[in-house]
């Protein structure tokens, strides 16, 4: 499978985006050196989009290279970007933390000291897509069947959605730090779109996280294909 999907790239050097669902797709089958290479090329396409440089700094910490991981994180939070990428500085600062408080013996020197801090949570799911000019929705609903989404931004159980991001994209993030034991669905709604490439899918990318921030850290993630704009799709569900 992996030897299939890597003759994507033969096919259009030059296409940030179907480089960046490679190595998606490289990720969720851990061939994540693999993974690194293409996400490498995406940021050498792609460099004024905090996104590439994001991509590559997971992709670094999925293959072990957490000190490269951090200080490629930290460029998506120390430079300035277009206003379209609101809120990716915040939910890279959280990556930035999650990896400097599972591994030891990390180098942060180069970090504002007033950025570093433990926030473990019991519950985080991150979306982002690869196609720009795109408005997709990530909605969490908990065992309470109360949904999280950009008009319920704070539930009853303490669960918290990031700014809806409208165009670029995203990533959009949920996060609860104290989970009660039940199943959350997970579903996402495709908005509506501005892009010159409007009549291709979008590809998404759903990150599931149990105890982010701790040792008892557990993750599953999946890709899904969205064809049509006012699509709402159910991406999974997990059980706490």
């Amino acid at each position: 499978a992996i030897l299939v999907v890597s003759n994507l790239a033969e096919l259009s050097l030059e296409d940030a985006q179907l480089l960046r669902v490679l190595a998606y797709k490289l990720s969720a089958y851990k061939a994540y050196p693999e993974a690194v290479a293409i996400s490498r090329k995406v940021v050498a396409i792609r460099e004024e989009e905090p996104q590439s440089y994001r991509d590559l700094g997971l992709a670094l910490a999925q293959a072990g290279e957490y000190q490269q991981a951090i200080e490629t994180l930290y460029k998506v939070v120390e430079r300035p970007w277009d206003q379209r990428f609101r809120d990716v500085q915040l939910i890279a600062m959280n990556e930035i933390n999650n990896i400097v408080n599972t591994q030891k013996g990390l180098r942060t020197s180069f970090i504002d000291k007033r950025l570093l801090k433990k926030e473990p949570v019991d519950v985080r799911v991150v979306l982002s897509w690869d196609t720009d000019s795109c408005d997709m929705d990530l909605w969490v609903t908990d065992p309470k069947d109360e949904k999280c989404y950009y008009q319920n931004t704070l539930t009853y159980l303490g669960g918290k959605i990031s700014r809806d991001v409208t165009q670029g994209y995203g990533p959009e993030e949920f996060m609860l730090k104290k989970a009660e034991k039940g199943k959350y669905k997970v579903q996402v709604d495709y908005f509506g779109t501005r892009s010159q490439k409007q009549l291709m899918p979008v590809n998404l990318r759903i990150t599931f996280y149990t105890h982010y921030g701790t040792s008892q850290q557990k993750q599953q993630e999946t890709t899904v294909r969205l064809s049509n704009a006012k699509e709402v799709i159910e991406v999974g569900s997990f059980e706490f």
